[in-house]
């Protein structure tokens, strides 16, 4: 061996150390921007064919109690957040005043009717019998009216609407039969006596205290609850002004606010999971009735002042989200429902395996999460 070859330097193991962890750094960042790629690709894709939001808000009709009379409440017969039925009695103004004001125009038609030799008694029943149904007939198109808008939002369902219709058409038949009788007894009066001003302002102030004595007890609209009141006995109750806030249960649906790239493969009929707050680990099923096709967005010039310019632009600019209508089926989540909770909402566009099972599994981890919200 000669002595050069003796003398030649061996490589340095730092060298080589150096070159295997740049390696590895190098592997690692490839892998790292591999996995964000993968996921930001996810992302686009899963936004459209499954979007989600955390934007859910569960909405029903409030409606304020509202008395028609004025009076002392004579009885609160409800406690605030109890559930309740459609037509149960929530509060009794005094009806004292209003009896007298009925006895008092039973003895003014009567007094009219005598005077012309006549039986006031059949009148007065059939005046009662009408009254009666044109507040059943008020009170259905009021109803109707409201089924036949969450209809149209997609709601409550057709057949729904067909059952309104024809509670709506009975209350006419039975106003119709009613207002029939009451012409009969009238022609018992005679041509004079159904054409007589005396009678006919009798019979006019007799409805008004009928209707009135009536209202002296205050109903519920529908199924719901009765909340924000805070009432006792003694507490004079003045017309149109409210006494309590009442909550249908009838009606609820869930509207979610989902960004505008989220909306295209969107449509009616989509099926839906959602989560709520008030029931963590718990996933419910709905599916989606409607979208909305506009929203204020704070643009809306003023005549005499020139138009507002957005300065929100770019590719990262801020996104507009619009909202959606979620149905519920009345059983569905019955008890959680509480006006103004929050919702996780995610819907499944399609029927691809491999998105719906990680939106499946998304949502249900969503729901856990709800623990430490």
């Amino acid at each position: 061996m000669s002595d050069e070859e003796k003398t030649a330097p061996e490589p340095s193991p730092q060298a080589g150390d150096g070159a295997n962890e740049q390696s590895k750094i190098r592997r690692i960042t490839n892998l790292i921007l591999g996995v964000v790629l993968v996921l930001f690709l996810f992302h686009l894709i899963a936004d459209r064919l499954i979007p989600s939001t955390d934007l859910g808000r569960v909405r029903a009709f409030v409606v304020p109690i509202t008395p028609q009379v004025s009076g002392e409440l004579q009885a609160i017969k409800i406690e605030p957040n109890t559930p309740l039925k459609q037509g149960e009695v929530l509060a009794v103004i005094n009806p004292k005043d209003y009896e007298i004001a009925l006895q008092q125009a039973e003895q003014n038609l009567k007094q009219a009717g005598q005077s012309l030799g006549v039986q006031t008694a059949n009148v007065s029943a059939a005046q009662a019998k009408v009254t009666n149904a044109e507040a059943n007939l008020q009170n259905a198109r009021v109803q109707s009216r409201r089924v036949f808008a969450m209809v149209e939002r997609g709601v409550m369902s057709q057949a729904d609407a067909d059952n309104a219709r024809a509670a709506l058409t009975s209350a006419e038949a039975t106003l119709a039969s009613a207002k029939a009788d009451l012409a009969k007894a009238r022609e018992r009066l005679g041509m004079e006596g159904e054409n007589n001003t005396q009678v006919r302002s009798a019979l006019l102030a007799l409805e008004q205290a009928q209707l009135n004595l009536s209202r002296t007890q205050i109903v519920a609209p529908s199924d719901g609850v009765a909340s924000n009141f805070r009432l006792k006995e003694g507490v004079y109750a003045n017309a149109g002004q409210p006494l309590m806030t009442f909550i249908s249960s009838d009606e609820v649906w869930i509207e979610a606010y989902f960004r505008e790239n989220s909306l295209g493969n969107m449509k009616p009929g989509d099926r839906v999971e959602f989560t709520l707050d008030y029931a963590p680990g718990r996933v419910f099923q709905g599916r989606l009735g409607s979208i909305d096709l506009g929203v204020d967005w704070g643009q809306n010039e003023q005549v005499g002042r020139l138009a507002q310019v957005s300065s929100d632009t770019g590719w990262l600019r801020q996104s507009q989200r619009f909202p959606v209508t979620i149905v519920l089926e009345p059983s569905e989540a019955y008890g959680y429902r509480r006006v103004g909770g929050q919702a996780d909402v995610i819907v499944y566009t399609g029927d691809g395996m491999l998105l719906n099972g990680l939106g499946w599994l998304w949502i249900r981890l969503a729901s856990w999460a709800s623990y430490v919200r």
